[in-house]
């Protein structure tokens, strides 16, 4: 493997370590660094750099830079990962990496650059020179990670940068679901002021869907018989892909079905009949295709993710409730169901994670509940022990 050193002046020395031709341009490509010192410490540096290179450690990458990796990443991505998951990565590579490392060659990037750009992202990444949450940082260090993972697939780099670096630990922020109390006054103020969206908050807080999904629900999504409980099968989900809104599959791309209680099937009856009567005034109908939560009389059109959550908002300013997302109506199922033992199992599939581990990663610090009952369990083992001993 051929090398040189090249004196840049004074103590400085810039040592090369042939790569071989560029495959697009036909260019020779070397490996570069640039040492400080004598030449015999150059000629130490070189003999390393020469050993990395005989060891499959670099690769040619040419002149691509950082935003042209990310721009062919999202290139493959397009059709691999849900729109809104591409939207997102998006997102973060416009906000805080391309601003700041969008010129840089990926053949040249190193863990230290990006160990340098999260110090600078928890810093000042934000808007106005504030500081990003370390999760933010971390979103960005998993999108350089798969980015330059798949770039070493492509065979432009021998090695991940994005694998030696060190993002920033992501902090635990306690979940603290609203209170049975706040909840009903959010159900009974949004009955008031706003029926449909009443109906609405109260699907979201007998099932624990996430907001797309109920906003995805149609009519033939329902079982409701005249008396008892129902059921409601959750298979699709509506998301904000930019500004368009789109139906796709569930987060876990998993449809699950739900058992409603008869309180909530009579609101449900309810709620259909004066669409009914809506649509008929205005000469349409509502069928088993439409939407229940539609921004058109005959159902059509699903109501918008983030106007729900806009609405939310006003309700809470409204009622004079802080402190309360739409999401926490999730979290409020969760931590209900947990307290009065359900299992983790019925509250997972209920949920509708993936599995019960992302649950229990989610609400362990959240369900005293649990705990309390083990300990009650516990003690009585031992209390029967001794009675036992005893007698």
């Amino acid at each position: 493997m051929q090398g040189h050193i090249q004196r840049r002046g004074g103590d400085s020395w810039r040592v090369s370590a042939y790569l071989g031709r560029d495959p697009t341009t036909g260019k020779k490509r070397y490996a570069q660094r640039t040492v400080r010192g004598t030449k015999r410490e150059a000629q130490a540096v070189l003999a390393r750099l020469v050993t990395e290179v005989n060891d499959g450690r670099y690769a040619s990458a040419g002149a691509l830079t950082v935003a042209e990796l990310l721009e062919r990443f999202f290139e493959l991505k397009a059709n691999q990962i849900e729109p809104g998951t591409l939207d997102g990565y998006r997102r973060v590579a416009d906000y805080y990496v391309v601003p700041r490392i969008g010129t840089v060659k990926v053949a040249k990037l190193r863990a230290i650059d990006l160990d340098r750009l999260y110090a600078t992202l928890l810093q000042s990444g934000g808007r106005g020179g504030r500081s990003l949450s370390p999760r933010t940082v971390r979103l960005s260090h998993v999108l350089l990670r798969q980015a330059l993972a798949q770039a070493k697939r492509w065979g432009l780099l021998a090695v991940n940068p994005a694998e030696d670096a060190t993002p920033p630990r992501d902090t635990y922020h306690e979940i603290t679901p609203p209170s049975v109390e706040v909840v009903i006054r959010l159900l009974n103020g949004a009955m008031e002021a706003d029926p449909d969206f009443g109906v609405y908050l109260r699907v979201l807080a007998v099932t624990g869907c996430r907001r797309g999904e109920a906003l995805a629900l149609r009519w033939r999504d329902l079982t409701l018989p005249e008396d008892g409980p129902g059921e409601v099968l959750i298979s699709r989900s509506i998301a904000l892909v930019g500004t368009e809104v789109v139906e796709k599959d569930t987060k876990t791309h998993q449809g699950r079905r739900l058992v409603l209680d008869a309180a909530t099937v009579a609101v449900l009856h309810e709620h259909r009949g004066a669409w009914e009567e809506y649509a008929e005034l205005a000469g349409t109908k509502v069928t088993e295709d439409s939407f229940l939560f539609s921004s058109s009389l005959d159902g059509t059109t699903p109501w918008r993710p983030d106007v729900a959550t806009g609405r939310f908002a006003r309700l809470c300013k409204e009622l004079g409730i802080e402190g309360v997302r739409l999401h926490d109506l999730r979290h409020y199922v969760a931590t209900s169901l947990a307290a009065t033992g359900t299992p983790i199992a019925t509250i997972s599939s209920r949920l509708g994670h993936r599995d019960r581990a992302t649950t229990l990663n989610i609400y362990s610090h959240s369900l005293p509940a649990l705990d309390y009952a083990a300990a009650e369990v516990l003690g009585e083992l031992l209390e029967d022990a001794e009675v036992d001993r005893g007698t």
